[in-house]
This record gives structure tokens, C-alpha cells and sequence, in this order.
């Protein structure tokens, strides 16, 4: 039996990976800040970056988390609309 190795690296939370802040509507284009376990770092709208891994899974969950939320608050709204009688 041949054993067979493994490609995958190990997660380095200090690894460089390239990054894009969205720019938001209109004129106010709020730096964004991001903090972890103590270690901050504050990135530039629409300015692609290197940012260290950790600050990136950091966005990353941050940015799944506001989805899920505003679809929660549409599928509030959504049955907010509704009769009562119809929840």
C-alpha cells in the first residue's frame, strides 16, 4: 500500500492574502476596521491590500453574518405584511 500524502497546508493565521474592501453607496467610504485577539488593522475602501489570513476569515464571517441577518429581517418583514391569522 502506497501512502498518499497530503497537498493541504496548515492554517498560518499570519499569511498574506490580497483583499478589497467594497466600496459603499454614495459619498461616505468609512475606512474598515478589524481587530483580532488584540491585533487591528484598518483597510482602505475599494484599495486592494495584503492582509494578514486571521483579519480576512475575520471579514469573511463578518460578511456572512450580515447577509444572514438581512435575510432574517426580510423574512420578518415579509410576514410582518401577513394577517395574523395567516402566521
Amino acid at each position: 500500500m502506497s501512502e498518499t500524502k497530503k497537498t493541504e497546508k496548515a492554517y498560518n493565521p499570519d499569511e498574506l492574502v490580497s483583499y478589497t474592501a467594497p466600496l459603499l453607496p454614495g459619498n461616505r467610504q468609512k475606512d474598515v476596521f478589524c481587530a483580532v485577539n488584540g491585533e487591528t488593522c484598518v483597510i482602505k475602501r475599494g484599495v486592494p491590500v495584503q492582509i494578514k489570513r486571521k483579519f480576512y476569515d475575520a471579514l469573511m464571517n463578518a460578511q456572512t453574518q450580515q447577509v444572514a441577518a438581512y435575510r432574517a429581517m426580510a423574512d420578518i418583514k415579509k410576514k410582518g405584511e401577513k394577517p395574523a391569522a395567516e402566521m
